[in-house]
């Protein structure tokens, strides 16, 4: 009994602590420890950001390793582009910019030249999140460089993203436009969310009536299809490698870039829920729906925390021994 005392101490101080700092602080632990992870063993459990040695981003997958992924590179190439009053940064912009130019296939579309085990996908392979991430940077880089050539071949791209003209959407029965970020996969909310937040860009930028058309379309298609892809107001996609909490909050957030688009709002009520799953008592979120990788990372940080509530209450005279 003595001994059990012992230890029920410290892994009461262990659980109340982990319960703290998971709740507050889970999203920059596990963002820590994946990058400490890449750096120190050349891979991690999730997907990270890097770049090449010329510059060039890149990104970090468990299945796939370290490749070029075009979304990625196109998403950059728009952000350096709204602050290209700086000069590395405009210079960064038309890197990575001409590497997606130099990089369309014989279509006009973007590849993704690496094999992708977990979706059971052999390169290439083609996304309409990369497919209109990189039209929005054509039409940027087009407009910055008044290059009409470019251009032609940003609107082809966003002709191809309609579903009888490529392989990036197909219609619901409601008369909506989905957009498929992997081909084995139909409805991924993240590649949906980033293909309409991209026609939704283009849109401002060059007022084309088709984007706007798309835009319309995906929109009635997301806002039928929503509440049945929440898992308990949860969202997520299975063939990301992502924390849930961080993927989640991540996907609110695409969905308020596309609310913001929409004239009115339709999804503020989805949101408001959406945001108040990921305040829910972490211990809760755990299992609503379960979730074991968090849960075995809450155990292993409890399990320090214990460790060193025990060395910390031992008595003076068994540390000694």
């Amino acid at each position: 009994m003595k001994n059990l005392n012992r230890h029920l101490l410290p892994l009461v101080i262990g659980l109340v602590f982990a319960t703290v700092i998971w709740q507050v602080g889970e999203i920059m632990l596990a963002d820590f420890w994946s990058k400490t992870c890449i750096s120190i063993f050349g891979s991690a459990f999730v997907e990270l950001p890097t770049m090449d040695k010329n510059g060039i981003p890149m990104r970090y997958y468990p299945s796939a390793g370290k490749v070029y992924d075009p979304e990625l590179i196109a998403y950059e190439s728009s952000r350096f582009y709204k602050t290209r009053i700086e000069e590395t940064r405009k210079n960064a912009f038309l890197l990575y910019s001409k590497w997606l130019e130099d990089n369309l296939d014989a279509n006009g579309n973007i590849p993704n030249n690496y094999d992708y085990p977990k979706a059971g996908l052999k390169k290439p392979w083609y996304s309409a999140a990369g497919n209109s991430a990189t039209m929005l940077a054509l039409a940027q880089r087009a407009g910055n460089l008044h290059s009409p050539e470019t251009f032609i071949k940003a609107r082809k791209m966003l002709y191809n993203l309609q579903p009888e003209k490529g392989n990036f959407s197909f219609y619901e029965k409601d008369g909506g436009i989905w957009f498929q970020e992997f081909p084995t996969e139909p409805y991924s909310l993240s590649g949906m969310l980033k293909t309409l937040v991209n026609l939704a860009e283009y849109q401002k930028m060059v007022e084309d009536s088709l984007s706007q058309k798309l835009f319309q379309q995906g929109v009635i298609a997301l806002k039928s299809k929503l509440p049945e892809l929440a898992k308990k107001n949860l969202l997520d996609d299975k063939y990301h490698y992502k924390n849930k909490r961080i993927e989640h909050i991540e996907l609110v957030s695409l969905l308020e870039d596309v609310n913001s688009a929409t004239p009115d709002s339709v999804f503020t009520p989805f949101i408001q829920n959406y945001k108040a799953k990921s305040k829910q008592f972490v211990l809760f979120q755990f299992f609503s729906p379960f979730q074991p990788g968090r849960i075995i990372g809450y155990l292993f940080g409890w399990a320090i925390l214990y460790l060193i509530a025990y060395l910390f209450l031992k008595p003076r005279k068994d540390r000694e021994v």
